[in-house]
């Protein structure tokens, strides 16, 4: 019996002599794209060149969330359990919300650090979704699924920034109303933005088309009707309770159906990765470019950034007149 084994070229050289060997490899993209420890993936990104899907730092962010959570709970149930336990908005819900444990100091203090990182995930993540979704426009047209996708991403940019003001509106000053507000108005745009992808995918060309399954549809169909019926559960209590002038704990929705709500909508948005249509990810190549350095370009990546609006070079790039 015989093995027939494939080898590869070897060249003989004198010992002591330094001999430098470059291998390439063949790399295939495949459509996995459930992300895990996306914040250890982004911290050790090669500097040179990496392929970047955004969905990481739609991941990074959720990881972000629980990571502050955590902290939050540890610090709040260690300063004193009472903060969260006799909490102001609990005599509306009855239960024990997940954000009781990081409203008041001095968890309030790391939560808004943590909330600050997170806007750089969220700009960062609609930034590279709103990079695939004009490499892929092939007629550098956008259609009205492309330009969905391109606004809702930007959404949850802004979403993140508006989700600082939830420590200046309502701990300090009792406004749940407000709170509510900008707290439903948040989950909203980063739906909107799972929306947006799936929109995308389900009325792009034809091989995005085929991406899409029905598991996808009743993932942004449940996860939309939850974030829909939340805060709207959120909204009765409150006035109803303050319109009976009710006191103590005594909330007019039972607090199960909203505990319910609440896991069921955790559950959506943990989900989001997972039950997202698969999109194909980005290669970035960055190097170094010395002052007085010159190279080439097509005209293709003159137009992709390197010109802007009125067609003159932008970032302190100078066209030659000469060329090859």
């Amino acid at each position: 019996n015989v093995k027939k084994w494939k080898m590869s070229s070897v060249r003989v050289v004198p010992v002591g002599k330094e001999v430098s060997v470059s291998t390439t490899r063949r790399v295939k993209v495949t459509h996995a794209h459930t992300v895990n420890f996306a914040l250890y993936k982004i911290a050790t990104q090669p500097a040179a060149s990496s392929v970047v899907r955004p969905k990481e730092y739609f991941a990074a962010s959720n990881e972000l969330t629980v990571l502050s959570l955590m902290i939050c709970w540890t610090v709040t149930l260690a300063y004193d359990y009472r903060l969260a336990w006799d909490h102001p908005a609990r005599k509306y819900f009855g239960h024990m919300n997940p954000c009781f444990g990081w409203d008041y100091p001095p968890a309030s203090y790391i939560a808004v650090m943590f909330a600050g990182i997170d806007i750089f995930f969220a700009m960062r993540y609609a930034s590279l979704e709103a990079m695939r979704t004009r490499l892929l426009d092939a007629d550098k047209k956008l259609c009205w699924s492309e330009l969905f996708a391109l606004t809702t991403a930007y959404l949850y940019g802004i979403a993140a920034v508006l989700w600082l003001l939830l420590w200046q509106l309502g701990p300090p000053n009792g406004d749940w109303i407000s709170h509510l507000s900008i707290f439903s108005t948040c989950i909203i745009c980063r739906y909107m933005c799972t929306l947006g992808n799936y929109v995308e995918q389900a009325y792009g060309n034809a091989l995005q088309r085929k991406r899409v399954q029905p598991k996808h549809t009743v993932h942004v169909v449940v996860y939309g009707l939850i974030t829909c019926v939340l805060p709207l559960l959120y909204f009765t209590d409150i006035v109803i309770y303050n319109a009976q002038h009710r006191t103590g704990v005594d909330p007019p929705i039972h607090w199960v159906v909203i505990q319910i709500g609440d896991l069921i909508w955790v559950a959506c948005l943990a989900l989001s990765n997972a039950m997202a249509v698969p999109e194909p990810p980005i290669q970035i190549t960055r190097k170094i470019l010395q002052f007085d350095e010159e190279f080439d370009i097509d005209e293709k990546q003159a137009m992709l950034g390197l010109r802007g609006v009125q067609g003159r070079m932008v970032g302190g790039l100078e066209m030659s007149d000469t060329s090859n």
